[in-house]
């Protein structure tokens, strides 16, 4: 081989490695990440070991939080389960899907409801584009595993495995005829379907049915919990090997994706559905629990992880709400949002990335309807019979401004608003567990929220619950 001959093979070898590390290179930068959403119900704010309760054990979640991003304003789109789903998995706020509640929106008794409420819809419209759906066109693979709630079916809405507690054989309760615990079971299935997948791109909504009542859990794992000593309210032995159990899920997932080596292609959300339930846990120092629009009633833990892309242990405190996940993921992915598809939420991947900022001034709730009281739990709710009635809630800085239609429809609304105590406004920089109503003292910061909420329910095109209830009989 001449000179010019041996020159001519470098360089060709030069450029062999070049275009394979380009290829390379490509490859990895156009690889979709995983999405793993671990969805809780009832999970209280600090319901948590790394927010603090040494009573609750969660080295998972832990673990978790210490290699991820923590959210510490993270907030769910209603203060119970079947309005946040519905808004989790169509990227919008509640008046444009129509699910406000659980079931019925006139709950209670007939005579202590002052207003009509407005009718819920237990169904997210068909054609409403899911997350699922937006995900599936670009070549996601995905699995809604365990609660659903939003009517419809996972397989109508995008997703290409349904998996609920009726279709596992269980048919109420954490345990089946044969002793399994539902958690456990989930969990197995979700394992499974990331093993199945773990080649293509896929999309896994694990959405758990604990911590939810009845409370209940495998007698040996409550058993290391009746020895130690209550913490304050975090004292119910039951209620703390459930979210053990919830704890050892998210450990079985996380090593699942390490053992397949795709967990740094991964992305891991851990979020819960709603506040605490109020009869078992607290979620002090914030006032109230699930079913109220008070912040321990709507703020939840939140967790995501990406190695190599989010800062492990990093905290975020900018507040966030689960519309935001729809548009996020997208993003992250390089997935244009579908045609005609409204979006609510706005992408916080600059803020998982720990540079830039939202540019969002306030975050809106909208719930016409009524919430029955709980058994226990009621001393932060506004009166004992409801744990909430009509209301509509602003959160913009740190300002928060509830608007309840009760005291606004019947007892004179803007003419009475010094006297009617229609409207609450909080300031939770100075007072995050909402105890001190600003609304006749701060009467301008009073009147900007008031003003920008209505703009805001006249843009969305929300019903309102303004018709007095003939049948109403006040309590002596």
């Amino acid at each position: 081989m001449n000179k010019k001959e041996s020159v001519a093979l470098f360089f060709g070898k030069v450029l062999l490695v070049l275009v394979l590390g380009f290829l390379a290179c490509s490859r990895a930068d156009s690889e979709k990440p995983n999405f793993i959403f671990i969805l809780i119900d009832d999970l209280g704010y600090k319901d948590v070991g790394y927010m603090g309760p040494e009573y609750y054990k969660t080295p998972h979640i832990d673990q978790l939080a210490s290699e991820g991003m923590i959210f510490t304003q993270a907030y769910t789109n209603a203060a119970n389960c079947a309005p946040t789903r519905a808004s989790l998995l169509s990227g919008q706020y509640s008046p444009r899907h129509g699910v406000y509640t659980v079931g019925v929106s006139d709950r209670g008794k007939t005579q202590d409801r002052r207003i009509i409420p407005v009718v819920n819809s237990k169904t997210v419209p068909l054609e409403n584009i899911f997350i699922s759906e937006a995900l599936h066109d670009a070549g996601y693979v995905s699995a809604a595993i365990g609660k659903w709630n939003v009517g419809n079916t996972p397989e109508q809405q995008g997703f290409d495995v349904g998996v609920s507690m009726e279709s596992l054989g269980f048919k109420r309760g954490h345990f089946n005829e044969q002793g399994e615990y539902l958690a456990d079971r989930l969990t197995d299935e979700a394992v499974k379907f990331i093993q199945q997948n773990a080649e293509n791109p896929f999309f896994l909504y694990l959405a758990h049915y604990g911590v939810h009542t009845p409370i209940d859990a495998p007698a040996e794992m409550i058993a290391k919990y009746t020895m130690l000593e209550e913490e304050g309210c975090y004292k119910s032995p039951v209620y703390a090997a459930m979210i053990e159990s919830i704890d050892k899920s998210v450990g079985r997932i996380i090593s699942t994706l390490e053992e397949l080596n795709i967990d740094k292609n991964s992305v891991v959300t851990f979020f819960s559905d709603n506040g605490g339930y109020g009869p078992i846990t607290c979620m002090d120092p914030l006032r109230g629990s699930k079913g109220m629009f008070y912040e321990g009633g709507i703020r939840v833990p939140m967790i995501v992880k990406w190695p190599g892309k989010i800062s492990g242990g990093s905290v975020c405190h900018k507040p966030v709400i689960g519309i935001d996940f729809y548009p996020t993921f997208l993003d992250i992915a390089g997935i244009s949002r579908p045609e005609n598809k409204i979006l609510d939420g706005i992408s916080i991947y600059p803020l998982l990335q720990g540079s830039g900022s939202l540019s969002r001034e306030s975050i809106f709730w909208h719930f016409p309807a009524y919430l029955g009281a709980y058994n226990g739990g009621m001393e932060d709710a506004r009166d004992t019979i409801f744990r909430t009635r009509p209301v509509s809630v602003i959160r913009k800085d740190n300002w928060k401004l509830l608007l309840f239609y009760e005291e606004w429809v019947l007892d004179g609304g803007r003419d009475s608003i010094q006297s009617n105590n229609s409207i609450e406004l909080y300031n939770l920089e100075e007072d995050l567990g909402e105890k001190v109503n600003l609304a006749n003292i701060n009467t301008e910061k009073r009147d900007e929220l008031l003003k920008d909420l209505f703009n805001w329910l006249v843009e969305l095109k929300a019903p309102l619950p303004n018709e007095p209830n003939s049948d109403y009989k006040p309590r002596n």
